[in-house]
């Protein structure tokens, strides 16, 4: 395993004044934190025209008025509030430009590139101007880096974070790209996927700046590594990537009639939004299918209501979700999240199957001892525990539950005299991790994870040689933002010499089915992966609203599923929670 020393990249920033964005200027600061350096000050040096009531009168756009007035007044979330360039600006150069229009473009004067060019940058971010053209483009190493605040394959044009939700998108989706030639044809240099957040616009653009403005020192720290042996002195391996390909319609702000259209669209989306989260309450259960993962992973073999054999419920209050499993001689062991909607608190629970020549034999409501076990409390503490991801190493069991209220991953290892789990180790401090899953690969421990705040989108990597080694950050972290397969979802596979990952899917509801990812990249500075497959919640079964966990117990294969049912103390519980929080967002 080898690492690359990273070396500081030297940047300027384009913008129209001496103030920024909020997002913007966290983007600034954080390039910094990484060493980065702000060595230039690219501002538009055209003068302000006058302000008017005249000048204001006879330049509005009486067309898109409801929009720019509520833009203005209601709908600008904290992400775009001004503050001053975040630098101490002794040493960094400030350079005014005056771009030459032609038609909806700008060029840079050829002497101004020239001036650019002696900084000797390695980008330029450009947080201002319009739709730049020319060689300015060419004018730093790596080229000018600009945001998307769409999916560009969707949606060119704008306004950001706005057409999804007017269009019942589920998905809001954001690029970083070095600009070309083409507009919304960059070459994308990093793109995420969230959850739209449908009662809100407020809420959903303020999600979409505030990610991505960790995205420039993400792939800054990714160039910064010096280049490997066989491209030494070329940017090509870098620069490598075709132009986005996107022919997708070009939207534009809306007009008065659809702004009236997508006030009745929000409202009904906050109705929905407050019934939905006072009023269903999930319920899971666990499921066992006598079939290796790969089959069910990867498609191989379809999953039918008669493949699985659903786990009895032995609470109204209660469920049972996570699912990770061992085989001991005629045993199944199945150890899974037990939620109670009375304590509102989970623990880890064991449930003993018997096997069969013909795989596990389905339960008929009445538990036998040679049959399926009652659940029985192997794991719990002062905190919630859930996602109990069972590993083995040298002979002994291990479990490494999410724990993130105690921030840190703990490891536990499996007593066999008393069947109970017992600390064996602490893997990180200071970290909210949700949904921790450990595996081994090519002479490597590998630790994937989301944090708290971001648990279904944003994905972390972290390594060591030895299981009680020191475990290091990836040089990408996190190395994914996708709301549609970063969360872990159970036990990573090799099938055919190949890397398997399952994650959840949650961009139309939380847990709503798998993704299977095929890894192609696995170092400590480098990380891809691709979708390959997905599973659906189990049709002809009680629990077809979700599923998002697939584990592997041998040749068995273990999920769960999801439905929704009324219970008062859930509705109870989410009632307060609703009085205590500030609302996310306003219509």
């Amino acid at each position: 395993m080898s690492e690359h020393m990273p070396v500081p990249l030297r940047f300027a920033v384009m913008c129209s004044s001496a103030r920024l964005q909020q997002w913007q200027s966290d983007a600034i600061a954080q390039l910094g934190s990484h060493g980065h350096r702000l060595v230039l000050v690219i501002r538009d040096g055209r003068p302000v025209a006058g302000n008017s009531m005249f000048r204001r009168i006879a330049n509005k756009k009486w067309g898109t008025f409801l929009f720019t007035f509520l833009e203005n007044r209601f709908f600008k979330p904290g992400a775009k509030s001004l503050v001053d360039l975040p630098m101490d600006r002794q040493g960094i150069g400030t350079l005014k430009c005056i771009a030459d229009r032609k038609g909806f473009s700008e060029y840079f004067r050829e002497a101004d590139v020239a001036v650019i060019r002696e900084y000797r940058l390695d980008f330029i971010l450009r947080f201002g101007f319009s739709i730049i053209r020319g060689d300015i483009l060419n004018s730093a190493r790596f080229g000018v880096w600009s945001f998307h605040h769409d999916d560009e394959m969707i949606y060119r044009g704008g306004p950001a974070g706005f057409w999804e939700i007017y269009n019942g998108d589920p998905v809001s989706g954001a690029i970083l790209q070095r600009l070309t030639e083409r507009l919304d044809g960059g070459i994308v240099l990093k793109k995420g996927y969230l959850q739209t957040i449908m009662h809100s616009y407020k809420g959903n653009l303020d999600q979409l700046l505030s990610v991505s403005s960790s995205w420039p020192v993400q792939v800054a720290d990714k160039y910064s590594i010096i280049l490997p042996a066989g491209h030494s002195g070329s940017e090509d391996f870098y620069l490598a990537g075709e132009p986005s390909p996107t022919k997708a319609r070009v939207y534009k702000i809306p007009g008065n009639l659809q702004m009236l259209k997508f006030l009745l669209i929000l409202l009904r989306n906050r109705l929905r939004f407050y019934w939905h989260d006072l009023g269903t309450a999930e319920i899971w259960n666990v499921g066992v299918i006598s079939r290796p993962i790969a089959e069910i992973a990867l498609g191989i073999h379809q999953i039918m209501g008669s493949d699985v054999v659903w786990l009895p419920l032995v609470k109204r209050s209660d469920y049972l979700a996570d699912p990770a499993g061992f085989i001991d001689g005629d045993r199944l062991h199945v150890l899974a999240e037990e939620y109670s909607y009375t304590t509102k608190k989970a623990a880890i629970s064991e449930i003993i199957l018997k096997l069969h020549p013909d795989g596990v034999q389905h339960p008929d409501g009445v538990q036998h001892p040679d049959g399926v076990s009652n659940p029985d409390r192997v794991l719990e503490g002062e905190t919630h525990l859930s996602y109990p991801y069972i590993l083995r190493h040298e002979g002994e069991i291990y479990c490494l539950p999410e724990s993130y209220q105690s921030s840190g991953i703990t490891l536990y290892r499996r007593d066999p005299s008393t069947g109970k789990f017992i600390k064996n180790r602490i893997l990180l401090e200071n970290v909210e991790a949700v949904d921790p899953t450990l595996f081994f690969n090519h002479g490597t421990w590998w630790l994937f994870f989301t944090e708290k705040k971001y648990s279904n989108t944003h994905l972390y990597l972290f390594y060591s040689l030895y299981l009680n080694g020191e475990f290091k950050p990836h040089r990408l972290n996190p190395v994914k933002t996708d709301i549609r397969s970063a969360r872990p979802a159970g036990t990573p596979f090799i099938h055919k010499n190949v890397l398997y990952r399952p994650a959840q899917d949650c961009s139309v509801t939380y847990g709503g089915r798998i993704a299977v990812n095929r890894v192609s990249k696995l170092t400590p500075v480098e990380f891809e992966e691709e979708t390959v497959h997905f599973i659906e919640p189990v049709q002809g079964s009680p629990y077809v609203k979700g599923l998002h966990t697939l584990s592997m117990a041998g040749e068995y294969t273990l999920i769960d599923g999801k439905r929704y049912a009324c219970n008062h103390h859930y509705f109870a519980h989410q009632f307060m929670k609703k009085l205590k929080r500030k609302d996310h967002g306003s219509v």
